[in-house]
């Protein structure tokens, strides 16, 4: 009943009619989707290099790092999903709704770095830089955008 409810209160939320909701919806289940994505992760670590003491430690310090990396970028999206406010100064807006652009982009490539540098290369390569600096840049714009001094 519980799963129906839900179902039922996302389908009809209305875009143009609340997009803060929107917003938060989108947010929360994409979070709930990469954190899903994060035990899957760590499942195929499990299954894939079963003997740790037979990898090399900078090659497992690598595959746990981009593992963890996927945990906070769904983290990030839970919070957003549950505590974001969008402001009604259209400057703001923007800013905001490009951040939350951003750190889908940076969670995408998150997942790309865990695969391509665990199962491709198996080493180290800029697609995980490229992707917390794209968090930073996505939480460094969403608290530029939602900040707002009382008066």
């Amino acid at each position: 009943m519980q799963i129906n409810d839900f179902r039922d209160k996302i389908l009809a939320v209305n875009v143009s009619a609340n997009p803060i909701k929107f917003m938060r919806y989108a947010h929360l289940i994409f979070g709930v989707v990469v954190f899903i994505t994060f035990l899957v992760t760590g499942k195929f670590m499990r299954w894939d290099f079963p003997d740790k003491d037979v990898i090399p430690q900078d090659f497992r310090l690598l595959m746990r790092s981009r593992h963890i990396y996927i945990l906070l970028s769904s983290l990030i999206h839970i919070v957003l999903g549950v505590y974001l406010q969008i402001h009604a100064e259209i400057w703001r807006k923007i800013t905001q709704v490009f951040a939350s652009a951003v750190l889908i982009a940076a969670a995408i490539l998150f997942v790309w770095a865990f695969v391509y540098e665990t199962y491709w290369a198996q080493h180290f390569s800029n697609i995980s830089r490229y992707a917390l600096y794209a968090t930073l840049a996505g939480v460094s714009l969403h608290l530029f955008g939602g900040f707002k001094a009382k008066k």
